[in-house]
């Protein structure tokens, strides 16, 4: 039996679950978190510009409308712990219940929910799962990736308290940066067996800041050397204003199927920094024709994987 769905906003908590990630958990913590903020406070709206450089979507609760192949479109305003409005677009088919697999789409770097419009009509046809696609708070309230991430948990909470799904029917779709964070958020919930789907993905920030700025053409020792100075100036800095993702530790903690898809020739996360390198048990490669900006800029529905539409491979593996 699903929970009704409210005109109300919907207000996501602090938990066990989730403590991790919350800045005032303790009292260390929480001085901590001041200090940085106010004496970095440049550096790391920089770097808050450069990962999430949106403005605040506005928010339209209940925006109600019937899809043309049957099922409902709706709008939700979702409040995070920290008090921050969200905004997410929430499909249903019709009939579903707490047993209807639920898909929550993670966005790239600066982009809106609106990017998934193709793939959420994709999923949505097959009239066999809920999809959920939001944007992330904006670039004030940005203040370290784990804001991102309590974004993406409070969509979770949304989708097991509201919308009524079981916590292994809610399944994760995350492209690049969008990936990252949905890695994150699944592993707070390693009792989940829900799926876990990461689009050309970095296994870290640290990783895809020195592989795109070191010189590996001339072997190892040449790459090693030239490594040095954005690790020293860029990586390490980023990783103390609190920026680090690590989506390769994420996959190692989540439980459910994983599946990683990476592009061979991705223009801006190279093989060597890709999660997919550390899935082996399940990675997709899409074409190697494409080069270019499309490599990693192009949406999964424009790309393909083994002959077929790219997003037709991550259906299959959502209903197996």
């Amino acid at each position: 039996m699903v929970q009704s769905v409210t005109y109300q906003s919907f207000k996501a908590n602090w938990d066990e679950k989730n403590n991790s990630i919350n800045p005032a958990h303790s009292a260390r913590h929480f001085i901590f978190n001041k200090f940085r903020n106010l004496f970095f406070y440049l550096p790391n709206t920089l770097i808050a510009a450069c990962i999430n450089p949106r403005k605040e979507s506005k928010n339209y609760n209940f925006d109600f409308q019937h899809l043309s192949g049957g099922g409902k479109c709706f709008s939700k305003e979702i409040i995070t712990p920290d008090n921050v409005k969200l905004s997410a677009s929430i499909f249903t088919i019709n009939g579903y219940n707490s047993q209807t697999p639920t898909i929550i789409l993670f966005n790239p770097l600066g982009c809106n929910k609106e990017i998934f419009s193709d793939l959420s009509d994709s999923i949505i046809s097959t009239k066999q799962f809920n999809v959920i696609r939001f944007d992330y708070r904006g670039l004030g309230n940005t203040w370290s990736a784990k804001d991102l991430v309590l974004d993406g948990e409070s969509v979770y909470q949304f989708a097991i308290k509201e919308l009524g799904t079981l916590q292994d029917k809610i399944h994760f779709f995350g492209y690049s940066l969008g990936g990252a964070i949905a890695a994150q958020v699944k592993a707070l919930h390693p009792e989940s067996k829900g799926k876990y789907i990461g689009d050309r993905v970095f296994s870290s920030i640290f990783s895809i800041i020195t592989e795109n700025l070191c010189v590996s053409r001339f072997g190892y020792i040449i790459k090693l050397i030239t490594s040095l100075i954005p690790r020293l100036f860029i990586a390490y800095p980023v990783y103390f204003l609190g920026w680090e993702i690590d989506t390769k530790k994420s996959l190692e903690r989540m439980k459910g199927r994983k599946m990683t898809i990476y592009h061979p020739n991705d223009c801006l996360v190279p093989f060597e920094a890709n999660a997919a390198r550390y899935n082996m048990d399940n990675r997709k490669s899409y074409s190697s024709n494409e080069t270019g900006g499309k490599t990693h800029f192009a949406p999964i529905t424009e790309l393909t994987i083994d002959n077929k539409k790219a997003e037709l491979t991550l259906i299959d593996f959502l209903r197996k």
